[in-house]
């Protein structure tokens, strides 16, 4: 790989990276039309961030809306977030998504990530933030 291609490679990961951020901010923020203007810019609404897709991130934040754009911009962790509210007893989540005829999956995160989505890491771990 010459240097040039090294530079490019970094700058798009850099950019994939702060677009991600941003879409997680927006999440929890509850902002849905800056979160889809970040999916059309490039974000990707299936990233992972401390071991849950951002689409379990906006079920445990309880926003509907939020959840249906992520769903239609393509995110497809759905089978776990009907699973996740189930077994977290988020209600409010359970028929909307049940609705569209999702089959519930056990939504799985390593056991360090703790029980629910969190939207900062823990400054004392070193793991990677994984994009989708």
């Amino acid at each position: 790989m010459n240097y040039m291609t090294f530079k490019f490679l970094k700058h798009n990961q850099e950019k994939e990276g702060k677009l991600a951020k941003l879409l997680l901010n927006a999440v929890w923020d509850e902002n849905v039309a800056n979160a889809r203007k970040l999916i059309h810019r490039g974000a990707d609404p299936n990233w992972i961030y401390n071991g849950y897709p951002l689409l379990l991130h906006a079920v445990f934040t309880r926003n509907e809306e939020m959840v249906m754009m992520l769903i239609e911009e393509g995110a497809v962790q759905t089978s776990e977030a009907l699973g996740f509210a189930l077994d977290r007893g988020i209600g409010e989540m359970v028929f909307p998504l049940a609705f569209m005829g999702i089959v519930p999956k056990a939504a799985a995160a390593q056991e360090y990530f703790g029980p629910y989505p969190s939207r900062f890491a823990p400054l004392d771990m070193n793991y990677p933030i994984l994009l989708g």
